[in-house]
């Protein structure tokens, strides 16, 4: 009896513990399936899915006939799966030689604890396709290949300041590129991955698709700037020059034709360019215009009444102005002589005199409706401002020096605005870099104000002409047509020195033809190293170049033919 109970004991006791351990297998069930079942499933998902997302097309840019210079390609974005990777130094060694990365940038990003690491976002075609080979034929799993797009740059250097680059993540930093880049950029494709434990990708599907970005066309004209790079090289050279710079627009619509410098650099290689190479002189580089500023001056003088062509004055050297003599070039004295010859002859004494005429309040209030000072709306990164004080701030002596382009501060694409309404008939307009977004055009030109008569802009463009058929501009006269141009030779200053000998801004600004100008040429040249250093004899000459050779391949009629 007692054997019999005993057991019966252990029986109950077994069923309670079996009992026991079965509800808590049952719990332990319910736990994982129901209260933990989102978190070991995102675990479980962890080892074997992913989403990736791939940028779709950039937008292509090209010149406003359509030659590409910057697009997209085809090409392959390698990562790696960290934890199911085999034979990682194998694979390091293979990545290094053919994607030239340094094994100790590789070692980081291939032992990563991490299911998916970025190994490089563009890889040629032909370089991933012998990555791919070469992984296999060593045993080497965990790599993931996904098609994708590469920014290119077919023209090289050709406009390199203007255009600029994208990074590796595929953003505009630089020009154009980051400029529009809201544009420029398309939206990313989401690509589900499922990778297996050992390494291979099993499944790459598109789950949204994404869309390309939009195409920028530009108003430059890759023919011209091409010259006027050419040019502005040669002139560099051959002036010993520490920089230089040419803005060519079309005066009508004030288009920028081309925006060319010497300072450039590969943009299929920029990381091995400096911040110097990279910056656009025509927006960021601010200067003294010098006699060049005569032409607004007298531009305000005849629109305003207070001087007539053939007005007299006296172009003698020395001109004391609140208590301080003004020169003209080299102390050259002048004599008698007319407006016309002040504006042909660069003559500072006369243009003072003049300017005195006009007066503060009227000269200031002409270069504001010019819009000096502010930046001109290209929409260009690194644009200056300039430099016009306000005339509440206007020494004794603003008056002389504003006249004759001292104590103002101008970009090269603000002075080729201002020269521009002298060509156009009195408008000031914004300038354009970018003629179609898409299918998209740019539309009529933005004008700002009106700035001065038609008739006057007519007169100065015919003083201006005189500048180069008898003045200081002589060299820069293109066999065939007529040009109206003004000549500059600006003494830089430093900060804590004032005007420093020997250091000098030389420029030319030029219109073709005088009477209708299909083309606005500005020519900088910073510190040239030769000498004479005046404008006219240096930017004035590469002008000529340039302009002869845009002429002949623009095919415009002679001006007797027009």
């Amino acid at each position: 009896m007692r054997t019999d109970g005993l057991l019966r004991r252990r029986v109950l006791a077994l069923s309670l513990l079996l009992m026991v351990a079965g509800l808590a297998v049952v719990a332990r069930l319910v736990q994982l399936q129901a209260v933990e079942h989102g978190r070991w499933r995102a675990a479980a998902a962890a080892t074997q899915e992913r989403i990736a997302e791939i940028p779709q097309r950039r937008g292509t840019i090209t010149d406003r006939s359509g030659i590409p210079l910057a697009v997209d390609v085809k090409a392959v974005a390698i990562a790696i799966d960290g934890f199911n990777m085999t034979r990682p130094e194998t694979l390091i060694g293979i990545l290094s030689e053919e994607l030239g990365v340094p094994v100790s940038s590789l070692d980081e990003r291939v032992y990563r604890e991490s299911y998916f690491t970025w190994l490089d976002r563009g890889v040629d075609l032909t370089v991933a396709r012998r990555v791919e080979r070469r992984a296999a034929d060593a045993g080497v799993h965990g790599l993931i290949f996904l098609d994708t797009w590469k920014r290119t740059y077919p023209q090289g250097d050709l406009a390199s300041n203007l255009i600029g680059f994208v990074g590796t993540d595929g953003e505009g930093l630089e020009g154009i590129e980051l400029a529009y880049d809201d544009v420029l950029t398309g939206t990313a494709a989401q690509v589900h991955l499922v990778c297996g434990a050992d390494g291979r990708t099993y499944c790459a599907e598109t789950i949204v698709a994404g869309s390309p970005g939009r195409d920028v066309r530009l108003t430059i004209d890759a023919r011209f700037q091409l010259i006027c790079e050419e040019e502005i090289d040669r002139g560099v050279a051959r002036f010993a020059a520490n920089t230089g710079f040419v803005v060519l627009l079309d005066p009508e619509s004030c288009d920028v034709l081309a925006m060319a410098q010497d300072r450039r650099y590969d943009l299929n290689r920029f990381g091995d360019s400096t911040p110097e190479q990279r910056r656009n002189l025509a927006v960021g580089f601010l200067f003294e215009p010098g006699s060049s500023f005569k032409a607004l001056t007298g531009l305000a003088a005849l629109d305003c009444g207070a001087v007539d062509v053939g007005d007299e004055f006296d172009g003698n050297d020395g001109i004391l102005v609140a208590g301080h003599v003004m020169h003209n070039a080299e102390d050259e004295s002048f004599g008698t002589v007319t407006f016309a010859e002040v504006i042909a002859k660069s003559i500072n004494t006369g243009m003072i005199r003049v300017a005195q005429r006009v007066g503060d309040e009227r000269l200031y209030a002409f270069l504001r409706a010019l819009a000096l000072g502010e930046r001109t709306g290209i929409g260009l990164p690194g644009e200056e401002r300039g430099i016009l004080r306000d005339l509440d701030d206007w020494s004794k002596l603003a008056l002389a020096a504003t006249s004759i382009g001292q104590s103002v501060g101008v970009t090269g694409i603000q002075l080729a605005r201002a020269i521009a309404t002298v060509a156009n008939g009195g408008l000031l307009l914004v300038p354009r870099i970018v003629m179609a977004i898409g299918a998209d055009e740019a539309g009529d030109p933005e004008v700002v104000r009106r700035v001065a008569a038609e008739e006057s802009c007519a007169r100065m463009r015919e003083l201006m002409r005189g500048v180069v058929e008898s003045g200081t501009g002589a060299l820069a006269a293109v066999d065939g047509y007529t040009v109206a141009g003004k000549t500059g030779t600006a003494q830089k200053a430093v900060a804590g020195r004032g005007y420093v000998d020997g250091r000098y801004t030389s420029l030319f600004a030029g219109l073709l033809p005088a009477d209708a100008p299909a083309y606005l040429g500005l020519v900088v040249l910073d510190e040239v190293g030769t000498t004479p250093v005046w404008g006219g004899y240096t930017a004035g000459q590469i002008y000529r170049e340039a302009l002869s050779r845009i002429v002949a391949t623009d095919q415009l009629p002679p001006v007797a033919a027009r």
